[in-house]
């Protein structure tokens, strides 16, 4: 997978999506969970007004099909209130000026209400694992990414952190850890990082 002149990934299906700012920079990538059930209707409901404007430029769905909504010289409001500094020392706040954000369909945690995760628990071969997050809070079940959808982001990653030379690859929970829990303990972070030849730990 490659990133192509126009800032779209060479195997991704384009979806049609309003255009949205100009984002000359990008420094980092950042992984998501959904909280939903499919990617499909993930980008429905980003279409609604009640998703107030929230998208990202790439979603993946379990099966590892890759959809790509927002080219990658465009913002996609997907961060909101944020902030991390970089390798060389520099904090970066409010992270949708200069991020690409990649969604993964994921239902997130078992918490009482999520309705996304009793659809998920239905779904043919679905799995989960019981952890703590890292910033705390009591054990839950979440829903394990398939392998399909880790190879997919892995690739999508490695794709955009080479044509852009990205600083960092990091999780939403590490930009806004006192808002966010995606994409959670069931993500495979450090494998991620070192394939984008990141270290594996990090703060």
């Amino acid at each position: 997978m490659q990133v192509t002149p126009d800032h779209w990934l060479s195997e991704a299906k384009r979806l049609p999506y309003p255009a949205g700012p100009s984002m000359p920079v990008r420094r980092f990538g950042i992984a998501h969970f959904t909280s939903g059930a499919t990617a499909l209707s993930s980008v429905d409901f980003w279409r609604e007004p009640s998703a107030k404007g929230a998208e990202a430029h790439v979603i993946i769905d379990r099966d590892g099909t890759v959809y790509q909504i927002r080219r990658f010289d465009q913002r996609a409001d997907h961060a909101g209130q944020s902030s991390w500094t970089c390798p060389r020392g520099k904090t970066y706040t409010w992270l949708n000026a200069c991020t690409i954000g990649v969604e993964f369909a994921n239902a997130g945690n078992d918490e009482p209400g999520r309705d996304a995760y009793d659809w998920a628990k239905r779904q043919p071969g679905f799995t989960s694992m019981r952890a703590k997050h890292k910033h705390g809070g009591p054990a839950y079940d979440w829903e394990v990414y398939p392998e399909a959808q880790i190879l997919a982001g892995i690739a999508v990653f490695q794709a955009i952190t080479a044509r852009y030379h990205l600083d960092d690859v990091i999780g939403h929970d590490d930009i806004a850890p006192k808002r966010k829990l995606d994409p959670g303990p069931a993500f495979p972070m450090a494998r991620l990082r070192l394939a984008c030849g990141f270290p594996a730990n990090y703060r």
